[in-house]
């Protein structure tokens, strides 16, 4: 039987870090170890992770930092922890939920196709109190689905929406972890929100992955999310992107395309935080990458400046689900 190490890293996440654990205890395989690394300086999230601790020794380890570690390191702590006999690992952030057969289901891919080296899936969205609002956004998004091939690097940067959602989407194979580190272009930024991006890039582009067609996943959003609504988010990206075409990953094109694209997203985040300024800016940045892909985006956000921020925050919460 297989050894997985499930990784999961959390903050202030009080809430939700007892079903986030109950759903690894509820997987439908035993061979498994659960390792938590908590950032929570402020609430109780480690009060409800030491009770299970306690319960649950001999499948859950537990570490509380203080000061915070933040993801990257946190991560990377957590991945030193890792136990010698563990042959895959799995992420999930202390917000999310697993469906009971995940585990099972990626390792039976791993045994069918012996060359993928990461394997993902399909999530549904759930609010604060674990109701579904909105299913399967691999099929509501269209994203583009790889089954048992390697992503090309083009591909990868210029899909519209991240081609492997999330950390808690996720399972490699330990040479994995043990090949690409977990890192962030900034030392200095440790809650480096494209970490996840990033790795999965490193591995999608030079080994096989599969995409199970199945939402395996129930991914939080809410309001305190460190990604929901944060324009730093894209300026991380977009300096990840600039590295990418600086090291020739990818082409001219592809780079000015999703940068364009970057620009535009921020644009749209920044009038959803309700400044009209910021959002301008960045949708005149879009422009000067690429003029004229997601153009029909680009005049709509420009109607959107233009109404009372009211009216467009109405748009956005018609829109943008955030639970």
């Amino acid at each position: 039987m297989s050894q997985i190490s499930i990784i999961t890293t959390t903050y202030n996440h009080k809430d939700f870090i007892a079903d986030t654990i109950q759903s690894i205890l509820d997987q439908s395989i035993s061979e498994r170890e659960l390792l938590i690394g908590d950032d929570s300086p402020s609430d109780e999230t480690w009060e409800v992770i030491q009770k299970y601790v306690k319960k649950y020794p001999d499948k859950i380890k537990a570490w509380h930092h203080n000061p915070n570690k933040w993801i990257v390191e946190n991560m990377n702590f957590l991945i030193q922890k890792i136990s010698k006999e563990t042959n895959y690992v799995a992420f999930l952030e202390g917000d999310d939920l697993r469906e009971k057969d995940c585990l099972k289901n990626k390792l039976a891919i791993f045994d069918k196709y012996p060359k993928v080296q990461l394997v993902y899936n399909s999530l549904d969205f759930i609010d604060r109190h674990n109701n579904i609002i909105q299913k399967d956004i691999f099929g509501f998004r269209k994203i583009k689905k790889y089954q048992n091939t390697k992503i090309s690097p083009d591909m990868y940067i210029s899909a519209n929406v991240w081609p492997i959602i999330s950390w808690s989407t996720a399972m490699v194979t330990k040479s994995m972890i043990e090949k690409y580190p977990i890192i962030s272009l900034n030392p200095n930024n440790k809650a480096y929100s494209v970490s996840d991006y990033d790795f999965y890039f490193q591995i999608a582009t030079n080994y096989p992955v599969y995409y199970i067609d199945q939402a395996l996943t129930l991914y939080r959003r809410h309001q305190s999310n460190l990604s929901g609504s944060n324009p730093k988010l894209m300026d991380e990206l977009s300096d990840l992107i600039t590295l990418y075409h600086k090291q020739k990953y990818i082409s001219d094109s592809v780079f000015s395309q999703k940068m364009s694209h970057n620009k535009l997203i921020q644009s749209i985040i920044y009038l959803e935080n309700k400044n009209r300024k910021k959002s301008f800016e960045y949708r005149k940045k879009s422009l000067s990458y690429n003029f004229f892909d997601h153009f029909i985006m680009k005049i709509a956000v420009l109607k959107l400046i233009c109404l009372p921020l009211f009216v467009s925050k109405f748009v956005f919460s018609k829109l943008i689900k955030r639970g």
